[in-house]
């Protein structure tokens, strides 16, 4: 037995380990294909309901206001309650201790009197993902209707951006994790056995990986400091001491102090390895420990672990990033530590040859892994087509896709064309290890990519966040309604929302003066009907805000004088009834998403089907 960890028989070196190894891999492929077939469930840690309700009119000021969220739960939440003279009334916010998803903020002032008018609710929390959401709505005291800016601030487009900290802070964590763990595999299948079977002197190679694995440690350590900081300021006007104070009272700040003394350790591992002697199963072991203890951290706090199930999600989020490590942490072996190998090796085109057919094995393993699994997250947090082009996870997510699709298409052509010219003597090793580097670059700016996925919101949450306007015109006239969605036939709105009605008479195309507007909403099968003044807001446009209280169809009529005489046309809404689900934020099953499924399963299948077949041909 070497000390590289191969057992010579013949004079060839070959790792007894590497079958096992593979084995455990293919047991790996097919408990992806079974996840791929794991139901659509789960919610994020957005508002599900409020009491009182957004819009519902009270009759006294309440004693607090409690929000319940849905997701696993909540660790910091900001509530702030504005009364109608713009004061702030609340006062701290607790989380339900016995259920973390329920907040209730107190109103201080609701035992001094009861004042009529519009109170509005900003919420904010850091949920156990480490992301943090916000949002805004209204209640009512008295028979005040709420105020038209107001309805409409509550849907001003704020859809969630990305911190340029958390991101950068993530791509640092993620392309760390690939290097800690994809490296060592490589090193142990691909490179020592073909080291000790040639003869060639492995100094300068581990010197080369050392390297390589110490700037990974590295990157960790400050994408973790970084994460830390970046989560901390997410819950405070500005980073600070006692924001960084807060969030480490916190179970995500627990956490991050875990990821912190791992970080550290590989760190002080690889630098006492760099400086002096030390066995290769200590320096490279605990480099595959410390990043697989922090990539199961990072798979624990992750979308998929929040949204969909906890051991569900982590684990699937976890093979996501293992696969990635197993295909993109092999090519810094072969592009950085290999060429030192080939240096030193008499036959320098066989070892070439040799390590990148090993190397086949962990590719497609790892490119299996990671892609059935990204399949399921993508059929989990992109269940819409149209989420792909309209939300900001889709357009990374699609980036990501391309990019994938490149790489696969550079490492098919390194393994079915440059290694066969390689064989036969017309390619020189050089071309190779460009074609792999390339091949890494693009990898590279993979991994960049992820690291903007998991700070923004999932398409499936971008895309639930509700309506915002919908507009109908009949003859001259036209109607605007906030919030509401375009269903065609009618105009959608949803139970007890408030909702602002705009309409403009028009003359060309262009809006008009009108006296005596007026607006009627009649549901016949209720028998309510609701008549009401319009008032001018802006040039040209009538408004009024109402709460339908009745669910259905409702006949909405918009009716004034002009100048060429007096016009009247007829509108229709649809007032659609809430349920349990309405406000959650979970995929739907869509033929989408069962799609993206199949496709996962199928991957997943025949994937292990050909690292079976590559692995018979590697042993033969």
């Amino acid at each position: 037995m070497k000390d590289d960890g191969t057992t010579t028989r013949s004079g060839v070196g070959v790792s007894r380990a590497d079958p096992r190894w593979v084995r455990v891999a293919l047991i790996g492929l097919v408990l992806c294909a079974l996840l791929a077939s794991a139901p659509l469930a789960g919610a994020h840690a957005y508002l599900n309901e409020s009491e009182p309700g957004n819009g519902e009119a009270v009759e006294e000021v309440p004693e607090e206001v409690g929000l319940s969220f849905s997701g696993d739960g909540v660790q910091i939440a900001e509530v702030s309650v504005t009364g109608p003279d713009g004061e702030d009334v609340s006062g701290p916010a607790h989380v339900d201790p016995d259920d973390p998803r329920l907040v209730a903020a107190p109103i201080e002032e609701a035992g001094e009197g009861e004042r009529e008018g519009i109170y509005v609710v900003e919420w904010e929390v850091l949920a156990d993902d480490g992301h943090t959401t916000s949002g805004t709505f209204l209640f009512s005291v008295g028979d005040g209707p709420p105020d038209r800016e107001q309805v409409i601030g509550l849907h001003e487009d704020d859809e969630e951006g990305v911190s340029g900290i958390e991101a950068a802070a993530n791509g640092l964590v993620l392309l760390s994790l690939i290097g800690l763990v994809g490296v060592p595999v490589s090193l142990w299948i691909a490179i020592y056995p073909l080291a000790g079977r040639f003869g060639a002197p492995l100094g300068r190679a581990e010197e080369r990986a050392r390297t390589v694995l110490l700037a990974s440690g590295a990157a960790m350590l400050a994408g973790v400091v970084g994460l830390g900081l970046a989560r901390s300021a997410s819950i405070a006007p500005s980073l600070s001491s006692s924001a960084v104070g807060r969030f480490l009272g916190t179970s995500l700040g627990a956490l991050w102090i875990a990821q912190l003394v791992v970080a550290g350790a590989v760190v002080g591992v690889l630098l006492v390895a760099r400086r002096r002697p030390l066995a290769r199963r200590y320096w490279l072991g605990g480099a595959v420990a410390g990043g697989l203890a922090v990539q199961l951290s990072v798979s624990a706090t992750s979308h998929s672990a929040s949204l969909i199930d906890r051991f569900q999600g982590t684990a699937t989020d976890f093979a996501h990033i293992g696969g990635a490590a197993l295909w993109v942490g092999g090519l810094p072996a072969l592009g950085l530590v290999l060429p030192a190998v080939l240096r030193r090796a008499e036959a320098e085109r066989a070892v070439a040859a040799a390590a990148i057919r090993r190397f086949s094995v962990v590719v497609l393993t790892g490119v299996t892994l990671a892609v059935t699994t990204g399949l399921v997250l993508a059929a989990w947090h992109a269940p819409d087509p149209e989420g792909l082009w309209t939300t900001l996870y889709g357009t990374l997510l699609s980036a990501k896709t391309l990019l994938v699709v490149l790489a696969l298409g550079l490492g098919g052509l390194t393994r079915a064309v440059l290694l066969r010219r390689l064989e036969d003597g017309r390619a020189d090793v050089g071309s190779v290890v460009r074609a792999v580097r390339i091949e890494g670059g693009v990898l590279l700016a993979v991994v960049l990519v992820s690291g903007l996925l998991t700070a923004a919101p999932t398409a499936a949450v971008a895309g639930a966040d509700g309506p915002s306007e919908a507009t109908a015109e009949s003859g001259n006239v036209e109607l605007t309604v906030l919030p509401a969605e375009d269903g065609g036939s009618a105009l959608l709105v949803d139970e007890d929302e408030p909702i602002v009605l705009d309409a403009r008479f028009l003359a060309d195309g262009e809006p008009v003066p009108a006296e005596e507007p007026t607006l009627l909403l009649r549901n016949d099968q209720s028998d309510v009907t609701l008549t009401t003044d319009l008032e001018e807001t802006e040039g040209g446009v009538y408004s009024t805000v109402e709460t339908l209280p009745a669910v259905g169809s409702w006949e909405v009529r918009v009716s004034g004088q002009v100048d060429d005489g007096y016009e009247s046309e007829w509108f229709r809404l649809f007032n659609v009834p809430d349920h349990p689900a309405h406000d959650d934020h979970a995929s739907e099953g869509t033929a989408f998403a069962a799609w993206l499924r199949i496709g996962a399963l199928a991957t997943g299948l025949l994937g292990t089907l050909a690292v079976l077949i590559e692995t018979a041909r590697f042993e033969q």
